[in-house]
């Protein structure tokens, strides 16, 4: 059967391993799982990140304003409660 996750070696500065280490006993959880959690969020952010100055310059392209996106939101969501 074919493992399921790569093992990976990182380095890290003797300071940010103390930290590691105290948060992890404090979770009661592996150095591992909190690496994993640590990189999904930075991922999930970095996605946003991409999707948020692609929404931006479609909006500047487009010659909208701040305010024009929040209603267009607000309108959204009136329209996703209307369904639901």
């Amino acid at each position: 059967m074919p493992r399921k996750s790569l093992v990976l070696s990182i380095s890290l500065p003797p300071d940010l391993t103390s930290d590691l280490d105290a948060v992890a006993s404090q979770e009661r959880r592996s150095r591992s799982e909190l690496v994993r959690e640590a990189v999904r969020q930075y991922i999930l952010l970095s996605r946003w990140k991409v999707l948020r100055q692609k929404a931006s310059l479609r909006a500047i392209k487009e010659g909208l304003r701040e305010a024009d996106v929040e209603k267009l939101v607000d309108e959204d969501r009136g329209a996703r409660r209307r369904r639901h």
